[in-house]
């Protein structure tokens, strides 16, 4: 019996890319690929751009439905690294807030440490392939998240 559904922010209900590539003209793949993603991202940070992302197009379709499910939601977040983790948890947590969304929160310094949360009674809706393959592979329940309506979908046959 599913316990928890963890939902992480960028790319599921907040649009990092769509700000990134919005300030820097480019993806963040292609960033890493060319090395500036580090000074670009230091910016990003410093100039406290995960308060003001927008939100998701779908995102209130997806809270709503999570809402309005059991078992409870918790957010599961990403700061990236080590160095920046309060400071990006901070400014994701006022996002959160100024959206009306309330779930208890987890923001881990990495993307790559989400799998401890995992047991074979949690379920993870992300969006990188590589945190639901760690996900999966810790014993949990993953859906990779490309829109509400999958998403909604794959939780209904799962609950």
């Amino acid at each position: 019996m599913i316990e928890t559904i963890y939902l992480d922010m960028d790319g599921v209900i907040c649009d990092f890319q769509k700000r990134y590539q919005e300030l820097y003209n480019n993806h963040t793949d292609m960033a890493e690929r060319k090395g500036t993603f580090g000074k670009s991202f230091t910016h990003f940070i410093e100039t406290r751009q995960f308060e003001t992302l927008e939100p998701m197009e779908d995102m209130k379709e997806l809270i709503q439905f999570l809402n309005e499910a059991y078992p409870p939601t918790r957010i599961l977040s990403s700061s990236a690294r080590e160095d920046s983790h309060e400071t990006i948890s901070e400014q994701k947590t006022i996002w959160l807030k100024k959206h009306g969304i309330e779930y208890p929160r987890h923001f881990v310094p990495g993307k790559s440490l989400k799998y401890k949360f995992a047991n074979k009674d949690s379920i993870i809706i992300d969006d990188t392939r590589s945190v639901i393959d760690d996900w999966i592979e810790a014993g949990g329940i993953a859906i990779w998240h490309k829109n509400a309506k999958e998403t909604i979908e794959e939780l209904q046959k799962l609950l």
